[in-house]
């Protein structure tokens, strides 16, 4: 399946409205149902949902999910966790003082990735939730890993300055290829720019050719 290019109100950062994973697709009230599901077809899925989370249109910042699970901050509303509800996984709130747990988990449906300052009791909560193991780790020394890659079961995109130790770390925790990358013409923080599963990918617009190049090889979808 092609590489498509997207923005969402003229904005290239896509991966701060949208959540994606194998079995569905989860999307900003903000988009009409036509550009949603023509979203959900170029990644291969079915299901697909629009709401809001925490009254914010940035689902990609708050909210963390695999094909098992979905993982919202303690502040999402009961109507909000109800419609996440309906895609039938596993939803869980996290009561922790970070509340930005897209920006803070990098997760597959093989095991996961988390911010070094999360406890080790959230962590196993959030592994209940998402039913993978979750190990603490950082990319490019940064804490952020859930902002500065993107992780599908076929592989890893990340901060071109992730260090050899984690992108070994990367590498065992998520079981899947590793590799360094960049989206909208040398953006570093990789989530920001692009959504992915194992069918598909949607990039920002900006992003370059050789860009694209690496992120259809990384994700094996070229």
């Amino acid at each position: 399946m092609p590489i498509n290019s997207f923005n969402i109100l003229g904005n290239p950062n896509i991966g701060a409205f949208l959540i994606s994973t194998d079995r569905y697709l989860i999307a900003p009230k903000i988009l009409t149902e036509r550009k949603v599901l023509w979203l959900a077809k170029s990644l291969g899925v079915k299901d697909f949902i629009r709401l809001k989370i925490c009254g914010s249109k940035l689902l990609g910042i708050f909210m963390a999910a695999n094909s098992k699970g979905i993982v919202v901050p303690h502040l999402a509303q009961e109507d909000e966790i109800k419609g996440l509800q309906s895609l039938n996984v596993e939803v869980r709130s996290i009561s922790s003082p970070i509340t930005a747990l897209g920006n803070c988990i990098l997760v597959n449906d093989k095991g996961g990735v988390v911010d070094q300052r999360f406890s080790r009791k959230t962590v196993e909560e959030m592994e209940d939730a998402l039913g993978v193991e979750l190990v603490p780790g950082t990319i490019a020394g940064l804490p952020f890993v859930g902002s500065l890659a993107v992780a599908t079961n076929s592989g890893v995109i990340a901060h071109p300055k992730m260090t050899q130790e984690e992108e070994g770390l990367l590498l065992e925790a998520l079981k899947v290829p590793v590799h360094r990358g960049t989206v909208i013409n040398g953006v570093p923080y990789v989530k920001v720019g692009l959504i992915a599963n194992r069918f598909g990918a949607i990039v920002g617009r900006g992003t370059t050719g050789p860009e694209l190049m690496v992120i259809g090889k990384s994700l094996k979808l070229a």
